[in-house]
């Protein structure tokens, strides 16, 4: 993956650079899995246009079929094997030719890593941008390039290598980049296992072009829409990275804009996940101060455990007092907060009037009532659900229980007035 800007790629944009071929004199575009030699921009074309529209290619691949169509394939000897770049609002395939013309079996597999960069956003969205630490996030990258990927690739880097530090399947790229921080942080990141399967070109600028992300958006629209028409019918077909276009747009563009105000999600919902952390009580280990009772009293270690995203409640005050500005704000906030946390949401003004898992908008909230902040925390209520915690969003102008409940919970005030519950930690949405 290259940068955005494209710096230094303006010649292979036109083609002036060639590979594997006499400039002018066609090579032989290969069937999928045996490339030929193109040299030309309008030989590149057609070969890659030879591989989209093979029957097998694009009956098991139509999603990823339809993106392919819409890079721009380049000759470019600079690049290991392949990469992607997004110059004034174009993909391009920069393509080594005698790579492929040498390890064949690996084309096809890494065609869908370009598309899942594409896909991902990793070209486009300013978050994978300038990170604090360059080489992890480009293993972050990676990993998530490679994830869902059946076909060969040579040598890949995967997440199972790195399930020490808490990376799982499905998590997103950006997740897992805190992961393999929050390791490396501790001494507990070991040298990663494997190699890039493609070109990276770290990009430098503190961020991208805000249009850069409408261009991925417009190109995944697009390409959702052909290959539906095409008959992908069957919904396995049209994932792209394990994901529908639906769950890809929200995912790059976020279904409702930015955020006004800043919350750490990363820092504030640890305190949901300390528990994953705790001591664990184990007969496998001798009781330190019974060591000889093995197998009747456990002992204790401190390994750790699994690290999952938590399952969160979060019951949102829909009462009159609460104004829609402060509501489509935390329907912002419940955007960012996704990228580390499952969430159910509960809307309540006097009762809890709908309970739903979040899908990345807020259409409408019922209620608009009175202000009653206890229903959420009816013991039969949390227990049917099964949380980890629950975080509330009001603008604390209700009663509220005497008693805590046994599971953590995180006050997001909207409003700066005095909030009397005397438990559970708290933040303000300042305004």
């Amino acid at each position: 993956m290259s940068s955005a800007g494209f710096t230094g790629r303006s010649g292979l944009a036109t083609g002036a650079t060639h590979a594997a071929g006499t400039p002018g004199t066609p090579g032989t575009p290969g069937t999928p899995g045996t490339p030929g030699t193109p040299g030309t921009p309008g030989e590149m074309a057609l070969w890659l246009q030879s591989f989209v529209q093979d029957p097998g290619f694009l009956e098991r691949y139509p999603f990823y079929a339809a993106i392919l169509a819409r890079l721009t394939p380049v000759a470019d000897p600079s690049v290991k094997r392949m990469a992607v770049s997004l110059h004034n609002g174009r993909f391009f395939l920069h393509v080594n030719v005698d790579s492929f013309a040498r390890e064949p079996v690996y084309l096809r597999g890494v065609l869908l890593h370009e598309v899942h960069h594409v896909a991902l956003g990793h070209l486009s969205h300013p978050k994978f941008a300038d990170p604090d630490d360059r080489e992890l996030m480009e293993l972050a990258l990676e990993m998530s390039a490679n994830e869902y990927i059946e076909e060969p690739l040579p040598d890949p880097i995967l997440w199972r290598a790195f399930a020490q530090v808490g990376i799982r399947a499905g998590q997103s790229t950006l997740e897992r980049y805190h992961l393999l921080v929050d390791a490396a942080n501790c001494s507990r990141l070991e040298k990663r296992d494997g190699e890039t399967v493609d070109e990276h070109r770290i990009m430098r600028a503190p961020s991208r072009d805000p249009g850069a992300v409408e261009h991925t958006r417009k190109l995944l629209v697009e390409a959702a829409q052909e290959a539906a028409s095409r008959g992908g019918e069957d919904a396995a077909s049209l994932l792209v990275a394990g994901r529908a276009p639906g769950r890809l747009l929200e995912d790059l563009t976020g279904a409702l804009g930015p955020r006004e105000h800043f919350l750490d999600w990363r820092t504030a919902l640890r305190m949901f996940v300390a528990r994953a952390r705790a001591p664990v009580h184990t007969y496998a280990r001798p009781n330190r101060r019974f060591p000889g009772r093995i197998g009747e009293v456990p002992g204790r270690t401190y390994a750790p455990r699994a690290i999952v995203k938590p399952l969160l409640l979060v019951a949102i005050d829909t009462s009159m007092s609460m104004r829609l500005g402060e509501l489509d704000e935390i329907a912002r906030q419940l955007e960012a907060m996704r990228d580390h946390a499952r969430i159910i949401v509960a809307e309540c003004d006097t009762e809890v009037t709908r309970v739903y898992p979040f899908q990345g908008a807020l259409t409408d909230v019922a209620g608009r009532g009175g202000t009653d902040l206890r229903p959420v925390f009816e013991p039969g209520f949390l227990a049917s659900h099964k949380v980890d915690g629950v975080v509330y969003f009001t603008d604390g102008l209700g009663p509220t229980p005497e008693q805590p409940p046994r599971l953590p919970v995180l006050w997001i005030l909207t409003k700066p007035f005095d909030f009397g519950c005397p438990w559970g930690e708290r933040a303000w949405l300042g305004q």
